[in-house]
């Protein structure tokens, strides 16, 4: 169902108030009161992923709202991977309702949230519009990006990981094994793929007891992020929160660097200016990771990556020689059994 002009115009009523408290908006204080219909104008953006609804703008006396209309298909007609996303457009309207208002007061750069409304199975989220241009990247660019991420996940570190809304994404990113079942079993079983999907699980489950937690964005790409200014000015914005939750900072970064950057950074600059922003950002007393953790961290985050490429499709750069390179360290060239993997990666990663 399209966003009439009249339910925008209500949208837009409840959302002032909110606009004005949460932006420092000189905004009329009548203006809530006077608006109608006649002053709105809907823009339809884009469609949704799967086809589960679109972003509109709606605009009125040089103010702009974004509108998320959710409406996936009812849960009787949902296949796997249509709950998957269905679940994930939830956890964004989790993240907005309860998570997203401290993130922006603590100096991030995402949507400022207005207001969430559910209707049956239909969710509405209601936003501040962001300003900015899209990729590619540049080195800025990427600092900028790496500067953004070490910023969410030091607020978000160690123990404060653990304090999840409910609702939120229980693991991080849209690839996680739990969620990628159909993606494992199509996975070729010789070489190096093949020790990949033995050594899956075990990485799997390395990842989730990592010392090193927080919550990720779960989907850092370009089509998620809007830059302003050049050089050492340039910041990033960030927005698109459907897979918000509890992982390794490596998961984001490994995604971000595999097809933002298209690197797997073998200097390991990037690697060594993230490391710095997070102990920059890191509050007083958390624990704090040393460079080699984080590295050894970011290889299996690169191979859980792979894992799912290697049954879904490829995309980014090509991660192959690092995956060989983690698989030799835990069966030395010579396939394993997933028992075999499991007790590597213990000896090897802890």
């Amino acid at each position: 169902m399209a966003l009439s002009r009249e339910e925008a115009a209500d949208l837009a009523r409840q959302c002032v108030p909110l606009m004005r408290e949460r932006s420092n908006l000189s905004i009329p204080t009548d203006l809530e009161c006077s608006l109608t219909e006649k002053d709105v104008q809907v823009q339809n953006k884009c469609r949704l992923w799967a086809g589960m609804g679109f972003i509109y703008t709606i605009s009125f006396h040089n103010y702009i709202i974004v509108v998320k209309r959710i409406m996936p298909p009812p849960k009787e007609r949902q296949s796997f991977g249509d709950r998957r996303k269905a679940v994930s457009y939830e956890v964004e309207a989790a993240f907005y309702e309860n998570v997203a208002l401290d993130l922006v007061n603590g100096g991030l750069s995402i949507p400022v949230p207005f207001l969430v409304q559910r209707d049956g199975g239909q969710i509405t989220i209601c936003m501040s519009y962001l300003e900015g241009r899209g990729g590619p990247y540049n080195d800025s660019e990427t600092y900028a990006v790496l500067s953004w991420l070490a910023q969410l996940h030091a607020a978000t570190w160690g123990e404060k990981a653990d304090q999840l809304v409910c609702g939120l994404q229980p693991i991080g990113s849209y690839w996680h094994l739990d969620t990628r079942p159909d993606e494992h079993d199509s996975m070729a079983r010789r070489g190096w793929e093949g020790r990949l999907k033995l050594a899956a699980k075990a990485i799997d489950e390395r990842l989730k007891r990592d010392n090193m937690q927080c919550c990720i964005h779960g989907d850092a790409k370009d089509a998620n992020m809007l830059f302003s200014g050049k050089g050492e000015r340039c910041t990033v914005s960030m927005y698109d929160f459907q897979y918000y939750g509890k992982a390794p900072p490596a998961v984001d970064l490994a995604y971000f660097l595999c097809v933002g950057v298209g690197s797997t950074d073998e200097d390991g600059e990037l690697l060594k200016y993230y490391h710095k922003e997070l102990l920059n950002r890191l509050a007083p007393g958390s624990p704090r990771p040393s460079l080699v953790e984080l590295k050894d961290s970011l290889a299996l985050a690169f191979c859980d990556f792979q894992r799912f490429m290697s049954g879904w499709g490829n995309w980014g750069c090509d991660l192959s020689d690092i995956v060989r390179q983690t698989l030799d360290r835990l069966d030395g060239g010579k396939q394993l059994t997933e028992d075999g993997y499991r007790d590597a990666v213990t000896r090897v990663f802890g």
